[in-house]
């Protein structure tokens, strides 16, 4: 599912950049973005060989990041963005213990910008990327493939500033290993945030 995934979202960006290429009149808006916002909802899923399969609710957290890239023809916006935030697993433990991971996610988008009144667009698109994990307790090997789809709304402030601000769903790859005998997975599902950004134009 993953790879087929992977060649649609490539084929649409050849595509995309074919067509693009095609017109000489291209214009082209070049943009570098501050990103912050917050989980709305995710759980880990943890299941093994033995019959072990739980949910944990992650806790709310805040996600900061940077951003740049390209409005093309006033319609089409291609970012890279750089987000961090640190995933709260929650008290998953009697003793108290809160379990946070530091995750970074290196995604592209794609966005559709269609105008709904003065100087306001509606955004619709789609991400995919790789996360990073760092973790002393073994999170690191849920690093992986990314993608998803995104809405939300822009409004360009003057020439060369804007605001924005998006919901996201991101879809996880379901990580396998084993210990000794014991065959585990673990998979990130439901993951929904909410961003807002102010964006330079060049």
């Amino acid at each position: 599912m993953q790879n087929k995934t992977v060649k649609l979202f490539t084929l649409g960006a050849l595509a995309a950049a074919t067509t693009f290429g095609a017109h000489a009149e291209n214009t082209y808006d070049y943009f570098v973005g501050f990103d912050a916002g917050t989980h709305l909802s995710g759980k880990d899923t943890e299941k093994n060989s033995d019959g072990y399969n739980e949910s944990f609710d992650t806790e709310s957290s805040v996600i900061m990041g940077l951003s740049g890239g390209a409005i093309i023809n006033d319609h089409h916006r291609v970012k890279l963005g750089l987000a961090y935030d640190g995933l709260d697993f929650g008290k998953k433990f009697s003793n108290g213990y809160h379990h946070v991971v530091n995750r970074t996610d290196l995604t592209a988008s794609y966005d559709y910008m269609l105008p709904i009144a003065n100087k306001l667009n509606w955004t619709l698109g789609a991400h995919m990327g790789y996360e990073f994990f760092e973790s002393e307790s073994g999170h690191d090997v849920m690093d992986g493939f990314i993608y998803g789809v995104q809405t939300g709304l822009d409004y360009r402030l003057t020439k060369n500033w804007s605001l924005g601000t998006e919901i996201m769903y991101t879809a996880h790859h379901e990580e396998e290993f084993k210990y000794g005998e014991l065959e585990a997975s673990s998979q990130l599902k439901d993951d929904v945030k909410l961003l807002a950004n102010i964006q330079y134009h060049f």
